[in-house]
């Protein structure tokens, strides 16, 4: 297992969260642009199209609506859990990031490290584990409201990705034996000296592939009702 990453000093690690952290909002933010002004296409909706150049509008609209919202909370949900649910949810999606590589080393202020907060020897099992914690806020969020109705939503939501958990565990299994280490750091160097991945496991790529795309569609429509 290599050293370099827990040797870092303090101040480029905060630099790396601080980066990461905000590389993931703007992406997110483009995601949803994007997601936006294709439907918008598709639909004839004019709002997401016309509204300012490429519909940006519309974005920065829905965003200043959001600042202004309302803070409602059912009558009867418990305070603390009802909002430390989406808390909980946040915390463990942005925590997956921190042990997944972006690229090789690269000197920063005179500092060699890599594009990578940190590593473990068993990363992608960690990557695993942090996601299946962002399934509690979806039962406490739940939950906490009070509601049979939302109970029984989340119960549903949850069920759903632990199904899809099973299957993406599965499908990383045949690349922890090809490369003999479940760091992700490794495991994409090992690349360099084998074949692709992608060839001899394109099976699993679709069984990985299908789980996750359909994993996130399910997320977001859970947090939209």
């Amino acid at each position: 297992m290599p050293n370099w990453f827990f040797q870092d000093p303090w101040w480029l690690i905060l630099i790396k969260v601080v980066a990461l952290f905000v590389i993931l909002l703007v992406w997110t933010i483009f995601n949803v642009w994007y997601e936006r002004r294709l439907v918008g296409k598709m639909q004839h909706r004019l709002g997401p199209i016309m509204n300012g150049p490429f519909g940006l509008g519309q974005a920065l609209a829905d965003g200043a609506k959001l600042l202004v919202k309302e803070d409602f909370r059912p009558k009867k949900a418990d305070k603390v859990i009802f909002n430390l649910a989406p808390v909980l949810t946040a915390v463990a999606a942005f925590t997956c990031w921190t042990v997944i590589p972006f690229g090789g080393k690269v000197t920063m202020f005179g500092v060699e490290t890599h594009l990578q907060v940190t590593d473990l020897p068993v990363a992608a099992v960690f990557i695993l584990a942090t996601a299946s914690i962002g399934i509690y806020g979806i039962v406490l969020a739940g939950w906490a409201g009070n509601s049979t109705y939302s109970f029984l939503g989340s119960i549903r939501s949850t069920a759903q990705m632990i199904s899809y958990e099973i299957s993406m565990g599965l499908a990383m299994v045949g690349v922890f034996l090809m490369s003999g280490t479940m760091s992700t750091h490794e495991i994409v160097e090992s690349q360099r000296e084998t074949v692709s991945f992608f060839i001899p496991f394109i099976n699993q790529e679709i069984n990985f592939g299908l789980p996750a795309g359909t994993r996130c569609c399910c997320s977001r429509r859970s947090s939209s009702t």
